[in-house]
C-alpha cells in the first residue's frame, strides 16, 4: 500500500511537472506533450498494468516464504485408570505432534526464480504497453490534425463557392445568366459539404479515441497543435538516423526483454516442475505424555511422499512446451518489428521525397490559383468547366499533399516511439 502511494504521489509529480514544462493540458490546443503526461497519469490500461506489477511484488514475496508447520495435539477421551473423562491431568494420555516441510532439489528455488522473472516481465510489459499506447495516442493526434487541416481546404473552397453562387443566384433572377450554371455551382457546394461533414465525423472518431485513452470529459473539444515544419525536418533527421542503426538494436528493445524475461520464467517452471518428480518430504517430531511405550515419549522422524504413480511427466512435458512455444514467440516478434521498422521507414523515405520534389510554394501558389479562379470565373474570362476543374485540382492537390504529411508524419512518430531510444 505504502509503495502504491509513492507511485502515485511521482505520477503526479511527473504531471505536475510535465504541464508546467508542456502548458496546461485542458486548453483548447493539445500538444504531444501534454497528450503524454495525461497518458501516463490517467490511462486506465497503464493503471492496470501499474497493477499487475503490484500483484507481480506480491507473488514473489508469498512465493519467499517457507511452508508454515504443522502441529497437531490428542487427548484421551476416556482415562481407564480414574474413570475420568477426557483427562488431561498426570495420568491422562496427550500426543503433541509436529511436521515441518522442507524443500529438496529447486522446489521452492525456481519457484522464487521463475516469480522473480515474472516480476520483470510485467515490468517490461508495462514499458511496452506505454509505448504502444504513446504511439497510438500521437498517431491520432497526426491523423486527427491533418483531417482538420483537409477540412479547412474544404471550408476555403466552400466559402468561395457559395460567394459565387450568391451573385449567380441574383444574376439568375435578373435574367443575365442562365439557371442550369447556377445549378451546376449550387450542385458543386453540395459536394463540397457533403464531404466537407464525412471528413469530420472522421475528425470526431478520433477525438473520441483520443479522449478516451487520455480520459478527457466526453464534451472536450480537441484541437491539435503540431508545428508542422519542425516535425517535418525532425522526421527527416530520425529517417537518417533509425535507417543507420544496426538490426542488433532491436534485442534492446523493450519488447524482446519481456519475451526474454518470458522465457526464463518458463525455464524456471521446467526445473520446478521437475523437482516436483522428487520426493516430498517434511521433518516430523511427537511427544507423547502416557503412551503405550512409557511415560514422556519423545521421537522424531522424517515424512517422504514416495513418486511412485505420478512423476509429474505431463507438467513437465507442458514446461518444455511452454519454452518452445516462447522461442517460437521470441522469432514471430523479431520479425514483425524488423517488418513494422522497414514499412515505417519506406513511408517516411517515399513521402518525404514526394514532399520535396514540388515547390517549396506550392500550397500557396494553389491558393492564390483558388482566388485567381474566383475571379477569373466572376469576370466570365474562363469557362464554367474551366472554373469546376481549377477548384477541382486545387482541392485534390491540396488534399493529396496534406495526405501525404499525415501518413508521413504518422510512420515518423511511430518510429521516434518505437526506435528513437533505441541504441
Amino acid at each position: 500500500m505504502k509503495r502504491n502511494s509513492i507511485i502515485n504521489f511521482r505520477l503526479w509529480l511527473a504531471f505536475l511537472l510535465a504541464t508546467t514544462w508542456c502548458g496546461s493540458a485542458m486548453g483548447s490546443r493539445l500538444t504531444f506533450c501534454q497528450a503524454d503526461s495525461l497518458l501516463a497519469l490517467r490511462n486506465h490500461n497503464l493503471r492496470s498494468a501499474r497493477l499487475d506489477i503490484s500483484a507481480a511484488e506480491g507473488q514473489l514475496a508469498q512465493s519467499s516464504r517457507y511452508d508454515n508447520p504443522t502441529m497437531s495435539v490428542m487427548y484421551n477421551i476416556y482415562n481407564p485408570t480414574n474413570h475420568r473423562w477426557f483427562d488431561p491431568g498426570r495420568t491422562g494420555e496427550v500426543d503433541v505432534q509436529f511436521s515441518q516441510p522442507f524443500a529438496i532439489g529447486g522446489q521452492h528455488a525456481e519457484q522464487v526464480k521463475q516469480d522473480a522473472a515474472l516480476l520483470r516481465a510485467s515490468r517490461n510489459q508495462l514499458t511496452v504497453t506505454h509505448r504502444d499506447l504513446r504511439s497510438e495516442v500521437h498517431v491520432a493526434m497526426v491523423d486527427l490534425y491533418y483531417q482538420q487541416r483537409q477540412a479547412a481546404v474544404y471550408d476555403e473552397e466552400i466559402a468561395s463557392a457559395e460567394k459565387i453562387l450568391a451573385a449567380y443566384r441574383e444574376q439568375t433572377a435578373k435574367g443575365n445568366i442562365a439557371a442550369i450554371e447556377t445549378q451546376r455551382i449550387a450542385t458543386m457546394v453540395y459536394q463540397l459539404r457533403k464531404s466537407r461533414a464525412d471528413l469530420l465525423l472522421e475528425a470526431s472518431a478520433l477525438q473520441a479515441q483520443l479522449r478516451q485513452l487520455l480520459v478527457l470529459p466526453a464534451d472536450d473539444s480537441i484541437t491539435v497543435d503540431i508545428d508542422e515544419k519542425e516535425a517535418i525536418d525532425a522526421a527527416s533527421r530520425l529517417y537518417l538516423a533509425v535507417a543507420a542503426k544496426p538490426a542488433a538494436s532491436i534485442e534492446a528493445m523493450p519488447e524482446m526483454q519481456l519475451i526474454g524475461s518470458q522465457v526464463e520464467a518458463a525455464e524456471h517452471t521446467l526445473r520446478w516442475e521437475r523437482s516436483q518428480s522428487l520426493p516430498q518430504m517434511s521433518v516430523q517430531g511427537e511427544y507423547d505424555k502416557n503412551g503405550s511405550i512409557g511415560h514422556n515419549f519423545f521421537a522424531v522422524g522424517l515424512s517422504v511422499a514416495v513418486p511412485l504413480w505420478n512423476r509429474n511427466r505431463g507438467n513437465i512435458r507442458k514446461a518444455q512446451a511452454a519454452i518452445e512455444q516462447a522461442a517460437v514467440d521470441a522469432d514471430r516478434q523479431r520479425n514483425a518489428i524488423m517488418q513494422q521498422r522497414k514499412a515505417d521507414l519506406d513511408i517516411v523515405g517515399q513521402y518525404l521525397k514526394q514532399l520535396a520534389e514540388p515547390t517549396p510554394t506550392l500550397d500557396s501558389d494553389l491558393t492564390e490559383m483558388l482566388h485567381a479562379a474566383e475571379k477569373q470565373f466572376m469576370s466570365r474570362h474562363i469557362s464554367l468547366v474551366e472554373f469546376v476543374d481549377l477548384y477541382g485540382n486545387y482541392r485534390d492537390t491540396m488534399l493529396a499533399r496534406l495526405d501525404a504529411k499525415s501518413k508521413m508524419l504518422q510512420a515518423a512518430e511511430r518510429l521516434r516511439i518505437v526506435w528513437g531510444g533505441v541504441q
